[in-house]
């Protein structure tokens, strides 16, 4: 099978291909289903480098401290500032106003700002904000500081380990069959496991280490029904490469990580993948502490067998030792979370997303910028929501995933007690993240509007 890497150059002419979209990781937001055709365009640069109207700077419409904190407090408490992308399109109406009524103000001040010190303290925080909440509407990036070509391309500079990016060409020719992607993991010795995932469906991961330490491969790809024996064709796959070191072998200080969804295109006998430009899910959204790690519990669908390599491994995948599959999450687990947080390589700047939030609920005791990345009202409702309410692991409360697992899988029935000790952490849980939610407004009013303008 041959692998197809598809990126759009720089160019007028205008190529039509058939598209999908998916909500998932740095997938399209629109939705699962097929799109129309549509033409593919040259790269545009991200949102928030536009350019402002084109009026000189001396035309800088605020001159007083009383016009620019009526500047911040016209806008500081807009209720748009804190939807997200993930569950439709973004809001191309707002990032427009936006654009239009406040960076470009910014833009014409820029020499006011210059000479008065005082104005410019108090619109910090809103100039570090508007440029990473427009990238984060963009609704042609994955929400960089720079725009997808460059992002994409520069994960394949000279300065990058060779092969970092290629997903072997044995996992693309095993596809569509998931059976067939399993043996292939098995026979190739890579580790795998497939399990349910926080937003319906099955999903299999894929770790590929690079042999000479340099980076790890992570892949994913959708079942969009437990007995499903194909990939979603309208999903992509999901694919991260955590880069250790650089093409000399040196050691980073941090790792990178660099996303990418590849569309599976249907071909004769299988499938071929397709990168393509204009994927405008969020991945910092989802990711704000990096990579994340698998669902830690028993799930209704939880399968892996050894890999050729192991012990245990059979070449026909019908026998593995007990609980192998649950030994394989915590391994998978375990390497997920030794990256730390990684260099962002200043194409997102988490401290201009706004105020860490969720302090009010202990959020930000752990997520703190140090042990796992602080949660900005750029990071997804939807997967904080999983977390505190249907995974029940935020904040941590000894034994409540165990009761959620057992609940789930009906192999031990719960007593009364422990069903009305589930039952009423859900609604806790399910208050606490209606208190975060609730919360993000107001504390991105406050960041906002933190330095009066005197």
């Amino acid at each position: 099978m041959v692998l197809i890497r598809l990126v759009r150059q720089r160019a007028s002419s205008l190529l039509l291909l058939l598209g999908t979209s998916a909500a998932f990781a740095c997938g399209s937001v629109a939705g699962n289903a097929p799109v129309a055709p549509r033409a593919v365009v040259a790269p545009v640069a991200p949102a928030a480098a536009a350019p402002s109207d084109g009026a000189p700077e001396s035309s800088c419409p605020l001159e007083t401290p009383e016009q620019w904190q009526q500047f911040l407090e016209r806008y500081a408490g807009d209720a748009r500032w804190v939807k997200t992308c993930e569950d439709k399109p973004c809001d191309a109406g707002y990032s427009r106003l936006v654009r239009q009524k406040i960076q470009g103000v910014l833009d014409r001040c820029q020499s006011y700002l210059a000479a008065h010190p005082p104005i410019a303290l108090c619109t910090s925080n809103l100039r570090d904000f508007v440029p990473s909440f427009l990238a984060q509407h963009s609704e042609d990036s994955y929400g960089f500081t720079v725009d997808n070509h460059t992002y994409l391309a520069a994960q394949e500079a000279a300065d990058r380990p060779a092969g970092m990016m290629q997903p072997p060409p044995g996992l693309i020719a095993a596809m569509p069959l998931r059976v067939n992607l399993e043996i292939a993991a098995r026979k190739n010795g890579w580790k795998y496991i497939t399990h349910d995932t926080a937003l319906g469906g099955v999903r299999t991961f894929v770790f590929i280490p690079d042999p000479e330490g340099r980076f790890d491969q992570w892949m994913l790809l959708n079942f969009v029904k437990k007995d499903q024996p194909a990939i979603d064709p309208a999903t992509p796959m999901s694919f991260i490469a955590v880069q250790k070191k650089d093409a000399a072998g040196h050691d980073l200080p941090q790792v990178r990580l660099h996303f990418r969804d590849y569309d599976l295109v249907p071909s004769d006998g299988g499938f071929q993948l397709q990168l393509f430009e204009d994927r405008n899910g969020k991945c910092y959204s989802c990711h704000p502490s990096g990579v994340r790690q698998l669902i830690d519990r028993r799930t209704q669908v939880l399968e892996a067998q050894p890999v050729k390599g192991e012990r245990g491994y059979d070449p026909s995948g019908k026998t593995a030792p007990p609980d192998f599959a649950y030994g394989r999450l915590q391994e998978l687990n375990a390497r997920l979370g030794s990256y730390g947080l990684p260099d962002w390589e200043g194409r997102i700047v988490p401290a201009h997303h706004g105020p860490a939030i969720g302090s009010a609920l202990g959020c930000t005791a752990c997520h703190d910028g140090s042990l796992r990345g602080v949660l900005t009202v750029s990071s997804s409702p939807r997967q904080v929501q999983h977390r505190v309410h249907d995974e029940l692991v935020m904040p941590p409360t000894p034994g409540l995933v165990s009761l959620l697992e057992r609940s789930e899988n009906r192999r031990v029935k719960l007593s009364p007690s422990e069903r009305s000790r589930l039952e009423a952490a859900l609604q806790t849980h399910e208050e606490l993240n209606r208190d975060y939610d609730e919360s993000r407004l107001p504390e991105l009013r406050r960041w906002l509007l933190e330095q009066p303008c005197r």
